[in-house]
C-alpha cells in the first residue's frame, strides 16, 4: 500500500443558528487548505462532514446506529486534493440546512471516517478539524465519556476551531491557555462550553480561532541552515575566512510547470517579415539580429557584444559608515545572513573578533560589494552590522543587501512644525499613540486581558503567511471558479461575493478600533486650515528676483532668493522661467526634479487657460505668446510631450467653441506651439501638424 502524508477530516457546522462569519470562515479556511494541498503536489487524502443537514447520510447511521446520528452528512470517499474536488466541495456545504444535529455525533462520523480511510490506505498521520458554534443549543451528553475516551486512545489528532475563542496567561505553567470569551450566556451555552473544554483537555485536543488555526494547521518548518563559505577582503593585506549562516529566508513551497500547450495540441512557429504593415521576403543579407524594447526594435550583432567582466566571490570591503546614518527601509533582499568566522582557521577568527569588537566600540556598520560565486556573479551591495558580543559565542556580523537611492521613489510629507511654530506635548503624545495603535507587532499591555491571539504579540514574523504563495493560489482559484461559472450561478454568484475572499485579510478589530479613536485624536489637534495665500496669490506683493546664471550659487540660496512659489497672471513666462532655473534644476535628486516640474507646469497651465478663455480684458497676445513658448520648450526639455500634447488638444477644442481661430492662427500656428514631436523632419510629423493647426470650417 501506498504511504501518503496525512489524511484531514474537517466537520462544518452549516445549522441556520450558527454564527454566520464561523460558516463563512469554516468554508474559506478548508478551501484555502485544498488550494495549498494541490499547488504544493501533497499525496494528501481530504474528506468532509457536514453538521445540521436535512437529511442523514453517515456510514454510522447507515450500519452501525440506524435511529442514531441523524441530520449528519459525510462525503463520498476521501480523495486526492483536486480543483474539481474543491468545486465538489462549494457544491457540498451548500446542502439544505436545519438546526437538529449533536456536535459529538458529528465528532463519531468523523472518527469512522478516518477508520474507514485507514482500512484502504497507510496515513503518516490523521487530523480532524472541527468547526463548530458553541452557542445556546440543547445538546445530549449521556455518551461523552465514551467518545471522548475512544477518542484519547487513538492517535488522531483534533484541532477544535471556534469563533468565540480568546487567550490568556496561565500564571502557573507560564504558557497562554484558551477561554471562551466573556458575555451574556444562556445555561446551555456555558454547558456547552465546559464540555467543549473538558474535550480539549481528555483528549489533549487544541482548542484555537480562526487566526491561531492558521498557524496551527500551515506550519513553517524550519529547516537546517545553509553555510556560505567565502572570503572578506579589506584593501589588499586583510583577508579573513568567513561563514555565511541563513538567518531567515524567503521561501515558497509552489511548484510552478511550464506548459506549452496541452497533450492533442500542436504549436508551431512562423516567421514572416512586414515593411509597414506588407509582407516582404528578405534576402539572408538584408536581416540583422536584434531585440524588441517595448514596441521599438533594436539592431543588435553579437560582435558588438563585450565579453561579460566575471567578478572574484567573496566580500569586498567598501567603506565604513555610521550605523544610524543608514535607513532600515534601505534594507532589502531575500534573506538574513549570519556572518561568523570559518571552522578551524584560527588567524581569521582573531582578525573577525578585532574587526567585531571596533566596529562595536564605533558604532560603526561595514558596507561591502557582495558576489555570490562565479555562477551567480552578478555583484550587490550589502551592508554589515556587528551583533552584540558574548562570551560563549564567536563574533559575528548581520549582513543584509542594500537598495541603491536610485530605487526608492521620492514622497514629500507636510511638516508637522516649522521655524515658527512648535508642537505641543499633547500633539506629540497624540502623534505616538496613533502610531502605537497601528502598530501590529506590539505587545499587549496587560498579560491577564483575554486577546485573539495565542502569543501576546499580535503579528508573530514567523506565522506570517507567504505573500507569493497566497497570490498564487487565490489567482488559480479564481481562474477555476470562473471556468465553472459559465455552467453554474452557484460559482457566479461566489465570485461576486467579495466578502468570501476579504474576510481573513482584515486589521485586527482591536487595532482597527484603537487606530482610529488615535486618529480622531489627532485630527482634533492638528486643524487643517485652507491656505489662503495658495489658493488666491497675492502678485503685488511678490518681491521677484533676477535669476543670475552663476554657477556658484546652490539650491538653497537660488530658492531663498525667490519669495514666491506660483505663477502669477502678471508675468507667468518670468515667473515659471525663474522657478524652473532657481529651483527644480537645481535639485540632485532626479525624481524629486520632475515632481517639482509638474507642479509648476500644472500651474502655468491653469494660468494660460484663465488668460486666454476667463479673462474679462481683451486678450494680450504677446504674453500668451510667451508663456506657451516657455512652457513648451521646459516639455522638451523634462520629456513632457503627453502633457503638452493632451493640453494643447483641450485648447484646440475650447479655441473652436469660443470662436478664438484669430488667435490659434497668429499665435500657435504661426509661432509653431503645436504639438511635440521628438523629430519634426519627417513627412508623417509634417503631415499630423498640418492637420492639427487647421481648424474646423464651422
Amino acid at each position: 500500500m501506498a504511504l501518503n502524508k496525512e489524511f484531514v477530516v474537517a466537520v462544518l457546522d452549516i445549522r441556520p443558528c450558527a454564527d454566520e462569519n464561523l460558516k463563512l470562515k469554516s468554508v474559506k479556511f478548508v478551501s484555502e487548505i485544498l488550494k495549498e494541498k494541490i499547488c504544493a503536489g501533497k499525496k494528501d487524502f481530504v474528506s468532509f462532514v457536514l453538521l445540521g443537514t436535512e437529511k442523514t447520510s453517515n456510514d454510522v447511521n447507515e450500519h452501525v446506529f440506524p435511529d442514531s446520528y441523524n441530520n449528519i452528512t459525510q462525503y463520498q470517499q476521501p480523495q486526492c486534493p483536486t480543483w474539481q474536488l474543491l468545486l465538489n466541495f462549494y457544491k457540498f456545504v451548500n446542502e439544505n440546512a436545519c438546526d437538529d444535529g449533536e456536535w459529538l455525533d458529528a465528532l463519531v462520523v468523523a472518527m469512522e471516517v478516518i477508520k474507514r480511510g485507514e482500512e484502504c490506505f497507510k496515513f503518516q498521520k490523521s487530523r480532524i478539524l472541527f468547526f463548530y458554534d458553541f452557542n445556546d443549543v440543547r445538546n445530549s451528553y449521556d455518551m461523552f465519556d465514551v467518545i471522548t475516551q475512544n477518542v484519547a486512545q487513538t492517535e488522531v489528532e483534533l484541532v477544535v476551531i471556534s469563533e468565540k475563542i480568546r487567550y490568556i496567561d496561565n500564571p502557573i505553567s507560564g504558557l497562554p491557555k484558551a477561554i471562551f470569551q466573556d458575555g451574556k450566556k444562556s445555561k446551555n451555552q456555558v454547558k456547552n462550553e465546559d464540555y467543549a473544554l473538558q474535550l480539549i483537555t481528555n483528549c489533549s485536543a487544541q482548542l484555537c480561532n480562526f487566526e491561531e488555526a492558521k498557524r496551527c494547521i500551515f506550519k513553517i518548518t524550519n529547516k537546517r541552515p545553509w553555510v556560505w563559505n567565502s572570503k572578506l577582503t579589506i584593501g589588499s593585506e586583510i583577508n579573513i575566512k568567513i561563514s555565511g549562516i541563513i538567518y531567515m529566508k524567503d521561501e515558497s513551497n509552489i511548484k510552478l510547470k511550464k506548459c506549452w500547450g496541452q497533450d492533442d495540441e500542436l504549436v508551431s512557429r512562423e516567421l514572416k517579415s512586414f515593411v509597414r504593415g506588407s509582407e516582404i521576403e528578405p534576402t539572408v543579407e538584408e536581416l540583422i539580429d536584434g531585440y524588441m524594447l517595448g514596441s521599438t526594435p533594436i539592431a543588435y550583432d553579437e560582435s558588438l557584444k563585450d565579453n561579460k567582466e566575471r567578478y572574484e566571490p567573496g566580500l569586498k570591503f567598501v567603506g565604513f559608515i555610521k550605523r544610524n546614518s543608514i535607513p532600515e527601509e534601505y534594507f532589502c533582499g531575500d534573506s538574513l545572513y549570519w556572518i561568523v568566522h570559518q571552522k578551524g582557521m584560527n588567524a581569521s577568527a582573531q582578525k573577525f573578533d578585532a574587526l567585531v569588537r571596533a566596529m562595536t566600540n564605533l558604532n560603526m556598520a561595514m558596507l561591502c560589494c557582495k558576489v555570490f560565486s562565479t555562477a551567480f556573479n552578478t555583484p550587490k551591495m550589502v551592508v554589515l552590522l556587528p551583533n552584540k558580543l558574548n562570551s560563549d559565542r564567536p563574533a559575528s556580523l548581520t549582513m543584509v543587501e542594500i537598495a541603491y537611492h536610485s530605487q526608492h521613489q521620492y514622497f514629500q510629507f507636510p511638516r508637522l512644525r516649522t521655524q515658527k511654530t512648535e508642537c505641543t506635548k499633547e500633539q506629540f503624545a497624540a502623534i505616538d499613540d496613533l502610531i502605537d495603535s497601528m502598530d501590529l507587532t506590539i505587545n499587549t499591555k496587560v498579560c491577564d486581558e483575554p486577546r485573539d491571539t495565542y502569543q501576546p504579540d499580535l503579528l508573530p514574523f514567523e506565522s506570517l503567511a507567504h505573500i507569493y504563495e497566497q497570490n498564487v493560489l487565490d489567482v488559480l482559484e479564481r481562474k477555476i471558479l470562473s471556468n465553472a461559472s459559465e455552467d453554474d450561478e452557484q460559482f457566479a454568484e461566489m465570485l461576486d461575493d467579495k466578502n468570501f475572499v476579504e474576510i481573513f485579510w482584515k486589521v485586527p478589530e482591536m487595532r482597527e478600533k484603537n487606530a482610529k479613536r488615535a486618529a480622531k485624536v489627532v485630527k482634533s489637534l492638528f486643524t487643517l486650515q485652507e491656505n489662503q495665500s495658495e489658493s488666491k496669490p497675492n502678485t503685488t506683493a511678490k518681491v521677484k528676483s533676477e535669476f543670475s546664471h552663476s554657477g556658484a550659487s546652490t539650491a538653497t540660496d537660488s530658492s531663498s532668493a525667490l519669495s514666491f512659489d506660483r505663477v502669477s497672471e502678471d508675468t507667468p513666462a518670468e515667473d515659471f522661467r525663474q522657478l524652473i532655473n532657481c529651483i527644480v534644476l537645481k535639485m540632485e535628486n532626479r525624481t524629486e526634479r520632475d515632481a517639482k516640474f509638474q507642479v509648476y507646469a500644472k500651474q502655468m497651465r491653469n494660468t494660460i487657460w484663465t488668460l486666454l478663455f476667463q479673462s474679462k480684458d481683451s486678450l494680450n497676445y504677446e504674453k500668451l505668446e510667451a508663456s506657451l513658448a516657455v512652457y513648451r520648450k521646459h516639455c522638451y526639455d523634462f520629456n513632457a510631450f503627453d502633457d503638452y500634447n493632451n493640453w494643447i488638444c483641450e485648447i484646440r477644442t475650447r479655441v473652436v467653441q469660443s470662436k478664438l481661430q484669430h488667435f490659434w492662427q497668429k499665435i500657435v500656428a504661426d509661432k509653431n506651439l503645436g504639438l511635440c514631436f521628438v523629430s519634426t523632419d519627417t513627412e508623417e510629423t509634417k503631415q499630423a501638424l498640418k492637420k492639427f493647426y487647421e481648424l474646423p470650417s464651422d
